[in-house]
């Protein structure tokens, strides 16, 4: 389909608010615009197909976004719940194509009205969301884009995030939007293996750790932010026996024993019960147990029992 006028684009919006307002939930969208959407769907798919790199596949895809975005708007700020399956399918799209944000916002939508997905989806928008996401983190491709325009006044565009790629930064939103995800659907089924993903997911970004990268310096990390990445690997070993976690649970534990050992200022124990000369600041023992050396001087300084006079016979 060609690039429609300011005017056609309009019209377009009017038709399907009118689409929206006449089709309430439960029931499928109606009318000229949604079956001219279809059919440039269909188009779209059509020329996706060709493509057999799933790399290039995103790249088309975050390409042909844009020209979804009124259809999004419209469908979003308007909508009754009507089944959309242009909807539900560049819902799919923005995930692959790297625009988590956008897709999470429409995933709100779908499953607030329990959309169904199109016919050649077999999972549940729940299911596609959890897989998506963690897919993307833990496979290293995690590379977002967000809706804005290349230069003011221009079109809206899908661009990268953050286009200097700081690792900080992605790390960052990985989480929140990771978080989000799980959030969202929390109250949804979904396969145990997948939601144990989005878990580790999760705690690999608060732990700064990518699969094909070293290990993290735990011992950098806020304590905090151990223990809420220690919760989510163990969830995501309880949901599955094989999610691969049980090494980082041990590496977590152990850094986290360390930061929550109590520092009592002495290396050696031997040191620690017979100190020479220890300074007047020394933390004071506590009252139920003397020093050692101190109950050597009190059994030395004790004085001799004096032995007890025989009381004389009445």
């Amino acid at each position: 389909m060609r690039m429609l006028s300011p005017a056609q684009r309009h019209r377009a919006r009017i038709l399907q608010q009118q689409a929206q307002a006449a089709d309430p939930y439960g029931t499928e969208l109606k009318g000229d615009q949604y079956d001219l959407m279809r059919i440039k769907l269909a188009q779209d798919k059509a020329q996706l197909g060709k493509i057999q790199s799933h790399e290039r596949r995103a790249e088309a895809k975050a390409k042909l976004l844009p020209e979804y975005f009124d259809w999004i708007k419209t469908a979003l700020e308007t909508g009754t719940g009507a089944a959309d399956r242009v909807l539900t399918t560049v819902m799919v799209w923005a995930f692959d194509a790297g625009a988590y944000a956008l897709g999470l916002v429409i995933a709100k939508y779908v499953i607030g009205h329990r959309m169904a997905m199109d016919d050649a989806y077999t999972r549940t928008p729940a299911a596609l969301v959890i897989d998506e996401l963690a897919n993307a983190f833990l496979k290293g491709q995690w590379a977002p884009l967000d809706v804005k325009a290349a230069e003011e006044g221009g079109a809206l565009q899908l661009l990268p995030l953050f286009p200097d790629a700081e690792p900080t930064l992605l790390l960052r939103n990985a989480a929140a939007l990771l978080i989000e995800a799980d959030m969202l659907t929390a109250e949804q089924d979904a396969p145990d293996q997948a939601r144990a993903k989005l878990h580790k997911a999760i705690a690999y970004a608060l732990l700064g750790k990518v699969q094909t990268a070293e290990e993290p310096d735990l011992a950098a990390i806020d304590p905090d932010a151990l223990r809420t990445a220690l919760t989510r690997l163990q969830r995501a070993l309880q949901l599955d026996s094989n999610a691969g976690v049980k090494k980082d649970i041990e590496r977590v534990e152990r850094a986290l024993a360390k930061t929550d050992k109590p520092n009592t200022g002495a290396a050696d124990p031997a040191a620690a019960t017979t100190p020479a000369d220890p300074p007047a600041s020394t933390t004071e023992q506590p009252a139920t147990a003397a020093p050692a050396a101190a109950r050597k001087t009190a059994q030395a300084k004790k004085p001799a029992a004096t032995p007890r006079k025989k009381r004389a016979p009445k």
